[in-house]
């Protein structure tokens, strides 16, 4: 059996104005190659690099999340090699002197478990331009070169894919709450290297890099590969080489690319062009203000004050404008009831079917909602959102009896298409529910003339004949009938 160590190495961008060392916009949505572009971003000799402080602030804010020693002194350093998306020929860094340094984060897995993960550092640098392939050229867009890109190192503390997926998600979730980077990884915002080996002892093996993994799938799979290909060349008594090697998607397998460099390679000696970089403990305590609550806080937050089961809390953690929505409408519960006098209902857990209502229904109509095809999810979402107050309402006409579970479908799709609020929809539809018991009763005593056979099934014993029964008094109403309601005066009336 042997033992796997994982170190990752994670780069995301930042979310900011303009570049890290010049004005040009920060713009991940820009479709023309070559747009923000200047002197400085494209390496033209004699230019001159200055410092964002936005980036270095939201670095420091990351760190501070991650439980990091913030550096009062730092410095950034010359990282040389040469690709044709790297104009300057080598790439502004940090080496011996990262900014956020022996941190933590603490992961939940599966089996309910808590894992901790250290963090060697957290350093800035710049990152590259984007090369475009075709069959006989390649072409070169510099306008994310210069973009600020953060690099977290781990230590190798990670034992299995499992944590290292799960690492690099709560990671992703940290950076959005923070909103220092969006870290889509389709989009390249957030890439992902893998650093792996395999042992029968508690000795490290051969060091092996995955290089440049963009979902976390791949990294799951990239790494269950790896260890299978390892343990096969150390069983035919082979020797694993320490290279870098890619992911082949169609292929599923990871392939060679380059043998591994060391640090000495890259030549790091300090920028000259830049002054070291110092932060005193008031510029740490003003950006420790903005610390807004992080995922794991949320968690415990909305298990403790709304009593919702860890698949609920995991929705509205994972989608950030879900959660601020759910907690809006929740807001207008109490709000609405006493506006309109109405008395809620002890029985009903108006939280519980607020959660339930949105985590599958407005979710299922909004993920086969045609008109929002191609766009952003998050614009897509807050233009298909209903307002809190609707919302709200329509959960309160369901605690109060006013909607049926079927109706109440009804309701919501029409809110959802119109934006509408549920009381004007309910009258102009005619879909409120039966109040009249003398009505439901009329219903019910028709279903069972009509229905004979089922009647003696019941009567035999047979109770599916009851669910039956139910289910045609439902349908003869409409679904404005109260089931519970048909339930009970359906059983009276089979019993006399």
């Amino acid at each position: 059996m042997y033992k796997t160590t994982i170190g990752l190495e994670i780069h995301f961008e930042g979310k900011t104005k303009s570049k890290m060392f010049c004005s040009c916009l920060n713009d991940p949505n820009e479709k023309i190659p070559n747009t923000n572009i200047c002197p400085i971003c494209t390496g033209h000799p004699g230019t001159l690099p200055v410092i964002n402080e936005e980036a270095i602030n939201k670095l420091i804010l990351v760190g501070l999340a991650l439980n990091c020693e913030i550096a009062k002194h730092s410095k950034f350093d010359r990282k040389s090699y040469f690709y044709p998306d790297l104009p300057k020929g080598y790439q502004i860094s940090q080496y011996d002197l990262p900014l956020c340094k022996n941190g933590y984060l603490d992961i939940n897995l599966d089996d309910g478990t808590t894992k901790k993960i250290r963090i060697n550092r957290i350093h800035m640098e710049e990152d590259t331009g984007r090369l475009g392939h075709s069959s006989n050229s390649s072409l070169v867009d510099f306008n994310r070169a210069g973009v600020p890109l953060m690099e977290l190192v781990t230590e190798a503390d990670i034992n299995s894919s499992e944590e290292a997926k799960k690492f690099a998600q709560e990671l992703q979730l940290i950076l959005r709450y923070l909103d220092v980077s969006d870290a889509d990884m389709e989009k390249g915002q957030m890439r992902c290297e893998v650093n792996i080996s395999i042992s029968k002892t508690d000795a490290w093996g051969t060091k092996v890099e995955i290089k440049n993994l963009n979902s976390f799938r791949v990294v799951e799979k990239s790494i269950e590969f790896e260890i299978k290909r390892q343990a096969e060349i150390l069983e035919s008594g082979g020797s694993v080489v320490q290279e870098t090697r890619g992911w082949h998607d169609t292929k599923q397998i990871t392939m060679e690319q380059r043998s591994k460099e060391d640090a000495f390679e890259y030549r790091y000696f300090p920028e000259p062009d830049l002054p070291p970089i110092n932060v005193n403990e008031n510029i740490i305590i003003n950006i420790q203000k903005h610390m807004p609550e992080l995922p794991e806080e949320k968690r415990i937050r909305f298990k403790e004050e709304y009593k919702l089961d860890d698949k609920s809390i995991e929705f509205f953690v994972k989608d950030i404008v879900m959660g601020n929505y759910f907690e809006k409408i929740v807001s207008e519960l109490n709000c609405w009831c006493d506006d309109k006098e109405c008395k809620m209902n002890e029985d009903f857990d108006y939280v519980k079917i607020c959660s339930n209502y949105l985590s599958v229904d407005f979710q299922a109509m909004f993920k086969n909602d045609e008109l929002l095809k191609g766009k952003e999810y998050n614009t897509a979402l807050l233009e298909s959102i209903i307002t809190p107050e609707n919302f709200g309402e329509f959960i309160c006409m369901i605690g109060s009896g006013e909607l049926s579970s079927k109706t109440a479908k009804m309701v919501l799709e029409e809110m959802y298409k119109t934006h509408g609020d549920p009381s004007s929809i309910v009258e102009e539809k005619g879909l409120s529910q039966m109040t009249d018991s003398g009505e439901v009763e009329g219903i019910i005593k028709d279903v069972l003339a009509k229905n004979p056979k089922a009647v003696e099934d019941y009567k035999a014993g047979k109770q599916n004949s009851f669910t039956f029964l139910v289910g045609q008094i439902m349908a003869a109403s409409k679904g404005k009938a109260n089931p519970q309601s048909v339930g009970e005066m359906l059983k009276k009336e089979l019993d006399n």
